[in-house]
């Protein structure tokens, strides 16, 4: 099983073509597509096949390909509690990005 880096908008670059997962707030969204401010303030811009439902101001984690440093494009999305800290979230995941011991490991069912 593949794992999936949690990522903010400035690991976005190294990343692409993979698939990451990203949280933030929704700017905008029409349903097909959102704009959407990661943990570190970053802007993307997230692309979906089908309606995806998140008002804006909402928090979300998305499961995405990378489609270049400001472009995503999702596979999943879920709305998370409105006290989710995202500050605290892109703290988390910008030490363990600098260390491989918090790595990520696939779980097995």
């Amino acid at each position: 099983m593949e794992t999936k880096a949690r990522v903010n908008g400035s690991m976005l670059a190294e990343k692409i073509g993979q698939e990451v997962v990203a949280v933030g707030r929704v700017v905008t969204n029409d349903g097909k597509s959102m704009k959407l401010e990661l943990s570190d303030g970053a802007t993307v811009l997230v692309s979906f096949v089908d309606v995806m439902e998140a008002m804006p101001n909402s928090l979300v984690e998305v499961n995405a390909r990378v489609g270049d440093a400001r472009t995503l494009n999702g596979m999943a999305l879920v709305v998370l509690n409105d006290d989710f800290d995202l500050s605290i979230y892109n703290e988390a995941i910008t030490f363990a990005s600098r260390h491989d011991l918090f790595q990520m490991q696939p779980t097995v069912a």
